[in-house]
């Protein structure tokens, strides 16, 4: 061991041999190369904790752990991309498949939502035809309501009107018929009074026309005094 640490440090042909083999053997044996580079990189994260947080001596030096890592990673990918062709694309295919799957499945994502977004629009425009048919339904209830009472308060107007227009009506037959009764008594008084007359001048002597003039016993007008004097209203 310590003479093959001599050839590495010693010999530029032995790290050059050494890092050759590596290669051809990270290129025939891709999946081993690939997780020794994962150990690798692994590793680095270690040493750089020991080296930076715990301030511990390492053994190999960072960049050369990640510049191991890198290359192991690198050929050991491309080997295996080389050396197994048929799971290559296989690999591709599943990746394909995959995606492809990902993306339908995104897309029945998108539809369900566009659909539940849907239905939710027409459900909100349902429920907000519904509230102004209930709103514009009780604005006609409250206008009717209102009609009715206007029309209540027109008739009980007309109501009245009659009324009054009734009772004036009355009061004025009343007057009318009071006055009949007193213009009665009153030609019933006159005609007593005439009647009176009549026969107190038919005593007198005087006689009437129909025309009202007083005249004596021998047909002759009679004059004012006379009747006064006869007792006779003229």
């Amino acid at each position: 061991m310590e003479k093959l640490k001599n050839l590495w440090d010693d010999k530029l042909w032995f790290k050059i041999l050494v890092i050759v083999v590596i290669l051809a053997l990270s290129y025939w044996f891709g999946i081993i190369a690939i997780l020794l580079g994962f150990i690798l990189f692994i590793y680095a994260i270690v040493t750089v904790i020991r080296k930076y947080i715990f301030k511990k001596n390492t053994r190999f030096k960072v960049r050369y752990i990640l510049l191991s890592f890198l290359a192991l990673t690198i050929m050991g990918g491309y080997g295996y991309a080389q050396t197994h062709p048929e799971e290559m694309e296989q690999s591709r295919i599943r990746q394909q498949e995959t995606k492809k799957a990902a993306e339908t499945k995104k897309d029945e994502d998108a539809k369900k939502a566009a659909k539940a977004k849907k239905a939710e629009d027409a459900k909100k425009a349902e429920a907000a035809k519904q509230a102004e048919a209930a709103k514009q339904a009780e604005a006609a209830k409250q206008a009717e309501v209102a009609r009715q009472a206007e029309a209540a308060k027109q008739a009980e107007a007309a109501r009245q009107a009659e009324a009054a227009k009734q009772a004036e009506a009355a009061k004025q037959a009343e007057a009318a018929r009071q006055a009949e009764a007193a213009r009665q008594a009153e030609a019933a008084a006159q005609a007593q009074a005439a009647a009176q007359t009549e026969q107190n001048g038919n005593s007198s002597g005087y006689t009437r026309d129909a025309n009202g003039r007083w005249h004596r016993s021998n047909g002759q007008f009679a004059s004012k005094k006379e009747i006064a004097a006869a007792g006779l209203v003229w």
